[in-house]
């Protein structure tokens, strides 16, 4: 009896061993087969968070040069990049040109790799990912054909200019001569070239009133249709303001009402009415390009206009036509003068790259 007894306490402790030494490898590789998972999902999770900070580095960017208002650069060896911080990583953002045709918009390639950082694993990215999209730079313009288009007439209240016998009431000018003067310097010396004059401009008059007689054609070649208006009433155009807000600033302007009365205001930038513009007070200073819907009524006793003017613009959209404007009432003076530097300073807010749409993928590959 103690012979067997022996021989079976023999046989359970190595059982014992191997039954113990099994389930620690199970645990062990559970152990492991979470801990992978686990890692899986870190991975996963980081790359998800690498893909939105490349996202919100693309859309940085372009934040960043739609406020300078310059395009990046077009020299494919130095392409213009831009490392964008972000909470939990970085953005770093390249722009190269991908089609630059002559006289045309240029097309960018714009690549944002986002990168994954966690303080407590040290510097080095946990997740990469890289985004691009195509856009446009689609520079603010505008077409310049006199100091001041109006597609609606503009007449004294006593008849002038319509009545040859007529005689105007206050003081007017209107100067195609553009004001903006370029100043080259040579050592000491400095030497400014002034602007074009209207008689050697093909294209620019001081003052130019369309009949318009219901007949769009009349526009045609007059730069009044050039003007996207339905696009700017219709929601397209996104301005800096919609109020009576920081008039010194160059910014934009979109101030959507039938009646705009503005008393003494001096300002600069894109000015855009949708309605009739009424001037009123003592002075009414602009520097810019000032857009209108309908007519203007220069009432304010002096006024100043520093860069263009279009009105009568609602012709665009058809009936009902705008009604005309009134200028020169008795006691006012009003001078309109073209500036061709405060128009391309009015219309810079309105350049930008503009995202192609359809053309934006979230595994590009680096190159």
């Amino acid at each position: 009896m103690s012979s067997a007894s022996s021989r079976e306490e023999g046989f359970a402790l190595p059982m014992t061993i191997f039954i113990v030494t099994l389930v620690t490898i199970m645990l062990s590789a559970l152990f492991v087969r979470v801990g992978v998972e686990r890692r899986i999902a870190d991975s996963g999770g980081a790359t998800v968070d690498a893909l939105a900070i490349a996202h919100s580095g693309l859309q940085r960017f372009y934040v960043h040069y739609d406020s300078l208002g310059t395009a990046p650069s077009n020299d494919p060896n130095n392409p213009d990049s831009l490392r964008v911080n972000v909470t939990g990583g970085y953005a770093d953002v390249v722009a190269h040109i991908a089609h630059d045709p002559p006289g045309g918009d240029t097309m960018y390639l714009v690549r944002s790799t986002g990168h994954v950082i966690e303080p407590t694993l040290g510097a080095d990215p946990q997740a990469e990912r890289t985004v691009a999209q195509f856009a446009l730079w689609q520079g603010g313009t505008i077409a310049t054909r006199a100091a001041y288009l109006a597609a609606n007439r503009f007449n004294d209240p006593d008849g002038f200019p319509d009545d040859p016998d007529a005689v105007p009431d206050g003081t007017y000018s209107m100067s195609a001569i553009d004001e903006c003067t370029l100043t080259l310097t040579f050592g000491m010396r400095s030497l400014q070239i002034p602007g074009l004059p209207a008689n050697q401009h093909p294209l620019l008059e001081s003052f130019g009133e369309i009949d318009y007689g219901g007949t769009p054609t009349l526009l045609a070649g007059t730069g009044f249709n050039d003007i996207d208006w339905d696009g700017v009433v219709g929601g397209d155009f996104l301005p800096d303001y919609t109020s009576f807000t920081n008039w010194n600033t160059w910014s934009s302007y979109l101030i959507d009402t039938p009646l705009l009365t503005l008393p003494d205001v001096t300002g600069s930038g894109l000015l855009v009415v949708t309605g009739d513009l009424d001037l009123q007070g003592a002075v009414f200073d602009w520097r810019g390009v000032i857009l209108v819907g309908g007519a203007i009524h220069f009432n304010a006793q002096n006024m100043t206009i520093s860069g263009m003017v279009v009105s009568g613009l609602n012709y665009q959209l058809g009936p009902p036509q705008p009604a005309d404007g009134v200028w020169n009432p008795d006691g006012t003076t009003l001078s309109i003068n073209y500036n061709s530097c405060r128009v391309d300073s009015a219309m810079v807010a309105l350049g930008g790259l503009a995202p192609i749409p359809n053309a934006w993928v979230d595994n590009w590959a680096t190159y």
